[in-house]
């Protein structure tokens, strides 16, 4: 969105300079549209950002890619992530053997240590959170990340198509 106003920007200034009208009212227009647009149009990240594929009805589990961003200034661990809509929620990671060339998925146990300012990377090829035993159909799904400090966050997983 924000390349979308900056653009927008560059072409209004291009007209502007084409046509030679350039004045204090015009240049305090072109100002005030670019602000509501960058104001509009920007979404700043959020500390957690989670997103999955539709779900068929029938499935009975699911994955869960993003970016997890430590909240906090201090070095803190996950210990556990919870859903109402799934019995359990674990860490995994997928990583592919140099011999066989084959990918293989692990488990990685709580806690997960997360550095002051680190993010983990929730991706289609590595690291990733799956959820098994679907118990909720309907609704949003959303997640609670218990941390270490005994804060928890809960973030509502957005559905993306592929």
């Amino acid at each position: 969105m924000r390349v979308m106003a900056i653009t927008h920007l560059i072409i209004i200034l291009i007209e502007v300079l084409l046509l030679r009208k350039i004045n204090i009212t015009n240049a305090g227009i072109l100002l005030l549209i670019q602000v509501n647009l960058f104001v509009f149009c920007h979404k700043p990240p959020g500390a957690i950002q989670l997103w999955t594929t539709p779900v068929p009805e029938v499935a009975k589990t699911a994955a869960v890619y993003g970016e997890i961003r430590n909240p906090f200034a201090s070095s803190v661990e996950i210990q556990t992530i919870v859903s109402e809509n799934y019995q359990s929620v674990e860490f995994h990671e997928t990583t592919i053997d140099e011999t066989s060339q084959i990918a293989r998925m692990r488990k990685v146990e709580y806690p997960i240590p997360l550095q002051a300012t680190e993010t983990i990377l929730l991706t289609r090829s590595g690291k990733h959170l799956m959820l098994y035993d679907k118990l909720k159909q309907s609704g949003d799904l959303k997640l609670e990340i218990h941390f270490s400090n005994g804060e928890k966050r809960t973030v509502v997983v957005e559905k993306k198509t592929l």
